[in-house]
């Protein structure tokens, strides 16, 4: 990964982390919980876009730049998109 790619575990345990503290406060329902709902939902995409485009380099091989995602932290993360149905 090169060092203007964000780090996408920590891009993802945080917000996980934000929607926490928000449905605990808030509620599933509110404003600042579905905001930050939403920017998991983009951040989500833009991690498939971004495997998309790379998947294969230049040679046809498989791009190592891909980003390498924790599985536990994918988990977490898309637990969150269960909720918010």
């Amino acid at each position: 990964m090169s060092s203007n790619e964000p780090n996408y575990n920590e891009v993802l345990l945080q917000i996980s982390t934000n929607l926490s503290n928000t449905l605990h406060t808030w509620g599933p329902s509110s404003h600042q919980y579905l905001t930050v709902l939403q920017t998991l939902k983009d951040c989500l995409r833009e991690i498939d876009t971004h495997t998309r485009s790379s998947d294969h380099g230049p040679s046809g091989r498989p791009d190592s730049t891909n980003p390498v995602l924790d599985p536990d932290t994918l988990s977490l993360a898309m637990g969150f998109l269960e909720l918010g149905k």
